[in-house]
């Protein structure tokens, strides 16, 4: 007979709060800086899975918040245009 154990992290081992990933990128300097209101309206644009865990605090992928800013940062800043 098999057990199934459903743990919080079952969608992604990367774990990460809002809070924790603002407070991350914001030590990659100035530039790379988000606000967790700002960091909140890019997960739902880009529909990241998030988990609510431990009241009310918001966690998502960090792998998948990478990705998500790599593209808002270029989008702001323009890159995007200028690789083409």
């Amino acid at each position: 007979m098999a057990i199934t154990v459903t743990t919080p992290a079952d969608f992604a081992p990367d774990l990460v709060t809002i809070a924790e990933a603002v407070a991350l990128f914001a030590e990659c300097g100035k530039r790379y800086e988000v606000d967790a209101k700002t960091l909140r309206r890019w997960v739902a644009k880009h529909g990241v899975q998030t988990e609510k865990a431990g009241g009310k605090e918001l966690f998502a992928s960090w792998s998948a918040l990478l990705v998500v800013h790599a593209k808002e940062i270029d989008r702001r800043d323009g890159t995007a245009a200028r690789r083409r």
